[in-house]
């Protein structure tokens, strides 16, 4: 049940990493999309945004984005039920079904406030039941009733995928975020909740996992609301596999008892042992910051995982990938990855749109080995949320360990102006590694002086071509050099 906002959000994203006009030719290529279509989300875009156009255009050179309004843009959002979108309608009725299942709902207490006739609410009910087969949930329909039924932990897994509070980055923003429409004391009660479980761990949850414990706690809280004791053979009792998984970590056990028990209290309901278990594993699939430099001892299973992990994008990014602190920062990472993958435990990446399209192919190698990794451990499919977390480490390994780019800068006479160049260029890309400031004769002799040269900077255009990467700019280095050097360098990382 995706959302037509994805492609809005994809092409503000390609507009902001272009520093220049882009044509609706080039937007529609690279997004997939046809031109009308591009033309579509531009008007709705700009429509949308209360302090004028968001993307600017220009007869014949294309769209460009006005970066100050996008990055403090507030777009108006609908305020009535009767203005959301077929999507957004269908999410909020599931939602509603969900966290009453088992219970039934009245067809027209839930579409009432939508103004959709029966043909439509037929169609939905269709959409919904579908969405819902892939949680192995049912959707039941009696005379005029409506019911979702199946296991508790695929009714919270579902209604977890559907809770929209995913782009929250910073979760002391659910206090005031008025769009979500959460109970404001059961927000304020769960915040609680998690300070004292870091102070008890004394470790940060950082995000994205404390959304996510913040969205287990949030959906137990009003399924109970909803339906009082929830009525399912799976909570009354513990298997002993989740028993003995429960004595593995003693601290983490103790932990999501005591956060259980404050639930009780706050709720007035006594809850099953298995609830503890529930908390539990989302603990255990979570990053603890202190806790992290602590783990340096891992299963058999994780380390090879990493490694495979490792020695896969080295291969694919033909560089050397290896190290302690690398294994270990990636282990640390894969050993509470693999927990989620075994519970079914999703952890939504709001940056995953940026993240595929600022490290698109890294992302599209780290896809590659998720699935070498999943067919040769007999693991459940990796999601792109997932990959998505993978891939920036390694983004960050190849920008912290990439090799200076050695440049030589050229002009006239290898005096003056170009020494008031190094100067320029030294200050604002500290990614180049000046090797010498040369005169324009010496061109045909300094490759033997510096055969090891990635990059010549010249203030006067050669007669003949030189094996390496060449670029003009003017002795001023004005802010259009800036940006065509910024490109250059890109262009070499990418090379590498």
């Amino acid at each position: 049940m995706g959302s037509k906002a994805d492609r809005q959000q994809r092409l503000l994203l390609l507009l902001s990493k272009r520093q220049d006009y882009v044509t609706s030719d080039e937007l529609a290529e690279f997004l997939g999309l046809s031109q009308k279509t591009i033309y579509r989300l531009i008007k709705k875009i700009n429509d949308e945004h209360a302090a004028g156009d968001l993307i600017e255009s220009e007869k014949g050179r294309g769209y460009k984005l006005n970066y100050e309004k996008y990055i403090g843009q507030q777009v108006a959002q609908p305020n009535q039920r009767s203005q959301y979108s077929p999507t957004e309608r269908r999410n909020r009725v599931v939602e509603e079904l969900l966290l009453s299942s088992p219970h039934t709902k009245n067809v027209y207490d839930l579409f009432e406030e939508y103004y959709v006739g029966d043909s439509v609410i037929f169609s939905d009910e269709q959409l919904i039941a579908e969405y819902l087969q892939t949680y192995n949930l049912t959707l039941e329909r009696k005379k005029r009733t409506l019911a979702v039924k199946g296991k508790e932990s695929n009714i919270r897994r579902a209604i977890a995928e559907l809770i929209q509070m995913h782009d929250i980055v910073d979760i002391n923003d659910l206090k005031h975020d008025q769009e979500l429409n959460f109970n404001h004391y059961d927000v304020l009660f769960i915040l609680d909740q998690i300070k004292i479980i870091e102070k008890q761990l004394e470790s940060d949850i950082p995000y994205p996992y404390n959304v996510n414990i913040f969205s287990h706690l949030y959906i137990l809280i009003s399924r109970l609301r909803k339906v009082g004791k929830i009525p399912a053979a799976e909570l009354n009792h513990l298997t002993a596999k989740e028993e003995s998984e429960l004595q593995q970590d003693q601290q983490l056990y103790q932990v999501a008892k005591a956060a259980i028990a404050n639930v009780e209290n706050y709720l007035h309901d006594p809850l099953p042992e298995i609830e503890v278990y529930y908390l539990y594993q989302y603990l255990t699939s979570s990053r603890a910051q202190r806790a992290i430099s602590k783990v340096t001892k891992f299963s058999p299973k994780v380390a090879a995982i990493t490694q495979a992990y490792l020695d896969g994008m080295s291969q694919r990014l033909n560089i050397p990938i290896k190290g302690e602190l690398i294994f270990l920062d990636l282990a640390n990472h894969i050993k509470p990855m693999l927990n989620r993958l075994e519970h079914q435990i999703r952890v939504k990446n709001s940056l995953l749109n940026q993240i595929k399209m600022t490290y698109d192919e890294i992302f599209s190698f780290v896809t590659e080995v998720s699935q070498d990794v999943c067919q040769e451990y007999k693991l459940s499919p990796i999601n792109e949320d997932e990959n998505g977390f993978i891939t920036l480490y390694f983004a960050r390994i190849i920008e912290t360990n990439q090799l200076p780019i050695r440049t030589v800068i050229m002009c006239t006479t290898g005096l003056g102006t170009s020494e008031l160049l190094k100067v320029k260029v030294e200050k604002k890309f500290p990614e180049l590694e000046i090797v010498d400031v040369i005169a324009s004769r010496d061109s045909k002799e300094f490759l033997k002086k510096y055969p090891d040269v990635d990059l010549v900077l010249s203030t006067i255009q050669l007669k003949e071509e030189l094996p390496l990467q060449f670029l003009l700019v003017s002795a001023i280095f004005t802010a259009d050099d800036q940006n065509r050097l910024q490109k250059k360098i890109e262009e070499i990382y990418d090379e590498r």
